[in-house]
């Protein structure tokens, strides 16, 4: 059940369902789903704000007023369908979550005077740099407090992006002052991005090439965010491909799944030998007609603003946000992103207000699109808040009940899936098992990504220094965590030792692995680079500061750049980052360099070369990257 409330109210409690009843190939007890939150009422008395007694099967006030007795947790969890491999993952994640989530830190003794935790006073954007450090130096912080950290609306992105660290005082007098490459170039560039590629349709929108880009859409976009119900969705592209699109829902669906079709394309690990951002992109054309894809993606949206809160007007915003990333405008998803949030957090609280207990149900599989398509909205937010100061939509206050997204029916029931297997044919049904564990992955990776940037930046870079005790624990400490998060990362989606293989998703979940890891080692290099060597922890954070540039290395040498996906942007923005923090290591003078750092540093400029003339950020930060670069080299000869 659903419960919405503001910030001030107790934390969202996670909660896994529990399998009851005896599966085809093995039981399944309770107990490999405990419960992770305190009794729960029955809806009714949630519903009536009343206490209840619990009794089962039915409370006594539902047994008295012969209402239908319905308790959250296993009963609408259902995992009792589930086959035994879609049991064992969401098992494994459960178990990682709550290790991630319970396992706190050494706490050092401190005066009990100093500063109250974030939780107990707000705080301002200033505060990231300018307040006295807390005495909480705990990886356990409740979810409420990481929900309130996380809120403020520049703290993700000055904790995380590239204009952070172009604000280190080691690149002070180089660079103009910067608050956001994104807002500020759009403030320039007002009104030009709906004009783009409107003079030409290409293909235009054809019936006949419904059917052939919905195959495309299901196997390079809907594979990472599997939010729609892939029966349900192919029904309504036979129809639209039979009858021609209506003007309605599932046929604006339609057209920006086609829309984004014509953007996706292969992925592939290798570019070419000696290829350049020019040539690349030529030989790109073959796959990508964003001429094409523009005539559908403007026919989906005459279509939108006709539709009425729902579901499917969610998925819809959410894919038209999925576009403008494909297309490299962050500001233009982030409009269809906060919608999307803000009409399904809605459409929850609607529901939860309603009295009756039947009207307040849901069958079985809307309830599995609304998890997975709020973890996706939710996923969504968090990610674009990284990089740009935003403010939050509000959806991560609701209470919501499921700590993961149930799989597809295909995928939870053996029998389900074969008889999808009969009907799909060609379609990409192979790739589903491994869509649904990079999802899971994703989904406990944000999660843990949230914990580790509410624990460790909360303090701004003041704190780094100041803390810089703490921050070398909490460092040693949340790398055990990852260690214990990518041991439960499924094999089909664990590169292992195939560095290069095609495998697009393990390659995603490789690069999280390592960017996260990087990130809890950055303060340490900002610590080398401005203290004193004097100081007593210097020694002690040599060696993480080196390995964070060796982080940055790896990570800029398997970005595979000169792909075109839902996180190309992202790619780019994290090319600017890694390469201004080797830049400000080699400026410094007092840290190693690693091996082949100006390769990757050249990696970095040609992927954001490759994608800035889409997108006058990256134009504007690769000209600022190279000024930088410039003042290195004249200093180191």
């Amino acid at each position: 059940m659903f419960n919405y409330r503001d910030g001030a109210d107790q934390a969202p409690q996670a909660q896994s369902g529990a399998a009851g009843g005896q599966g085809n190939k093995r039981p399944r007890t309770a107990a490999m789903y405990q419960r992770k939150r305190a009794v729960t009422a029955c809806q009714s008395c949630r519903l009536r704000k009343t206490k209840c007694d619990n009794v089962r099967p039915a409370c006594g006030f539902c047994s008295k007023n012969g209402a239908q007795c319905i308790y959250p947790g296993p009963e609408t969890s259902d995992y009792s369908t589930f086959d035994p491999a879609s049991l064992t993952i969401l098992d494994r994640l459960n178990h990682v979550v709550t290790l991630l989530e319970s396992r706190p830190l050494a706490v050092i003794a401190q005066p009990s005077d100093v500063s109250q935790q974030v939780s107990e006073a707000p705080m301002s954007v200033n505060f990231l740099t300018s307040a006295a450090p807390t005495a909480e130096t705990t990886t356990n912080l409740p979810e409420i407090d990481i929900l309130q950290t996380l809120d403020i609306p520049g703290f993700p992105s000055a904790a995380n992006n590239c204009e952070g660290v172009l604000r280190w005082p080691i690149f002070e007098g180089l660079v103009p002052d910067v608050h956001s490459f994104i807002l500020e170039s759009a403030k320039e560039d007002s009104g030009q991005a709906e004009n783009i590629r409107t003079g030409s349709l290409g293909r235009g929108v054809q019936e006949d090439d419904f059917i052939p880009l919905s195959k495309k859409f299901l196997a390079y976009v809907h594979v990472k965010n599997p939010i729609l119900d892939v029966a349900d969705y192919k029904a309504q592209v036979r129809d639209a491909a039979e009858n021609g699109p209506r003007w309605d829902g599932p046929s604006c669906l339609v057209l920006i799944s086609c829309a984004l079709a014509c953007l996706a394309a292969p992925f592939q690990t290798d570019p070419g030998i000696n290829s350049t951002p020019e040539s690349v992109r030529s030989s790109m054309s073959a796959y990508v007609d964003q001429d094409t894809a523009s005539s559908y993606y403007l026919a989906a949206k005459k279509r939108l603003g006709l539709l009425q809160p729902s579901l499917l007007n969610t998925q819809c915003l959410f894919f038209c946000g999925v576009y403008e990333m494909y297309c490299l405008r962050p500001l233009e998803a982030w409009s269809h992103f906060n919608r999307a949030c803000v009409d399904l957090r809605n459409l929850l609280w609607l529901r939860s207000q309603r009295r009756s207990p039947e009207n307040h149900a849901v069958s079985r599989e809307t309830h599995r699109l609304e998890q997975r398509l709020y973890w996706s909205c939710v996923k969504s937010e968090y990610e674009l808040r990284l990089e740009i100061p935003l403010p939050p939509s509000g959806i991560a206050h609701c209470d919501y009940p499921d700590m993961f997204p149930s799989p597809p029916t295909e995928l939870a029931s053996p029998t389900a899936q074969n008889q999808a297997l009969d009907t799909l044919q060609d379609d990409i049904v192979p790739e589903e098992e491994k869509s649904w564990f990079y999802y899971l992955a994703e989904i406990s990776y944000r999660r843990m990504m949230n914990r580790v940037l509410a624990v460790m930046a909360r303090d701004g870079e003041r704190g780094w220094i100041d803390n810089i005790g703490d921050t070398i624990k909490q460092c040693k400490d949340f790398s055990e965590q990852i260690d214990i998060w990518h041991s439960h990362i499924p094999p089909q989606i664990d590169l292992k030792d195939d560095e290069m293989s095609n495998n697009e998703l393990a390659q995603f979940v490789k690069n999280r692995e390592i960017s996260c890891r990087e990130w809890i080692h950055r303060p340490l290099l900002f610590y080398v680079i401005h203290q004193n060597p004097s100081d007593p922890h210097y020694d002690e954070a040599l060696p993480l500061a080196q390995k964070c540039l060796q982080l940055s290395v790896k990570h800029l040498f398997r970005i595979f750049g000169h792909n075109r996906h839902h996180g190309t942007w992202y790619i780019a923005r994290s090319c600017i980052t890694r390469a201004l923090t080797l830049l400000a290591a080699a400026k410094s003078g007092r840290i190693p360099m690693p091996e082949r750092w100006k390769d990757a540093l050249e990696m970095a400029r040609w992927t954001i070369h490759r994608w800035s003339t889409e997108a006058p950020d990256l134009q504007w930060a690769e000209r600022v990257l190279d000024n930088i670069l410039r003042s290195v080299e004249r200093d180191s000869m």
